[in-house]
């Protein structure tokens, strides 16, 4: 069975609505024929050159990602510039672009979810819950099974997101800690909510120095797991979930993505 761009828009929208987005936000079918057939879909976590690349040669018509490939306002797409140029091959390649960002972070089983399952939390809810709708929300909250200190929490994280490091703030690394609070991506936003929700520890990403040095004035911990594994997961999560609806549907997710940071 065939599908348009739209109807796989519709799909992603079904599970992620973008009435949940934040208000910054740019969700949604943001290139495209809307009546264009489908038959392969790239998910992936950034529209990268690497990933229209990818989508290319594997004949797919759509890229459904989480975060936008159009965000801020644009005054020119010309190919002497980079996100011109990428912008230029997905047209040129007729190439359907749709984004799930913050309404994907909210939403059942979206980026939040999948970071509270992977370090194990219990009793789990939203930090900041959209108004009748159960269990969608910013962030999440829950509790470890058991205590262990901050510094063993940290290293929970590494291995729930298979990374090699992460940065703590913390003033006490020996305090124990259960409650735990989260935000993928950057999350900062959500910070104060946790401290208020008596949260022992707060996982993110893309924390400042001057949000740290207030972290430890105020004597809560926050691991920095950075922007990108915390929400790398979600682009096998939407191919599961697309082939899940049709498995005629060719899903492929693009799981080549690199982090741009380094540490040496």
């Amino acid at each position: 069975m065939g599908y348009t761009v739209r109807e796989i828009a519709n799909r992603i929208e079904e599970w992620a609505d973008p009435s949940w987005a934040e208000s910054y936000d740019n969700c949604g079918l943001l290139i495209g024929h809307e009546d264009q057939q489908v038959d392969t879909v790239v998910t992936a976590l950034d529209v990268t050159e690497g990933a229209v690349d990818y989508a290319l040669s594997v004949g797919a018509q759509m890229i459904v990602s989480h975060h936008p490939v159009i965000f801020h306002p644009l005054k020119r797409i010309v190919d002497n510039g980079r996100e011109g140029a990428r912008l230029l091959k997905i047209i040129e390649g007729r190439l359907a672009v749709c984004a799930a960002h913050t309404s994907m972070d909210a939403a059942l089983g979206g980026t939040n979810d999948i970071a509270a399952e992977k370090l194990g939390l219990l009793s789990v809810r939203p930090l900041v819950p959209v108004p009748e709708e159960d269990g969608v929300g910013m962030g999440r909250i829950g509790n470890l099974p058991k205590s262990m200190t901050v510094t063993e929490f940290a290293e929970l994280v590494k291995r729930a997101f298979d990374i090699d490091h992460v940065r703590l703030i913390s003033r006490n690394p020996k305090e124990l800690v259960v409650s735990v609070a989260l935000c993928t991506g950057r999350g900062m936003s959500f910070f104060a909510e946790a401290v208020k929700q008596r949260a022992d520890v707060y996982l993110t990403g893309d924390v400042t120095y001057h949000e740290a040095e207030e972290a430890v004035a105020g004597g809560v911990s926050i691991v920095d797991a950075g922007h990108f594994a915390t929400e790398l997961p979600i682009a096998e999560a939407m191919a599961g979930y697309l082939q899940q609806q049709d498995e005629e549907l060719k899903v492929y997710p693009y799981t080549q993505a690199e982090d741009p940071f380094r540490v040496i």
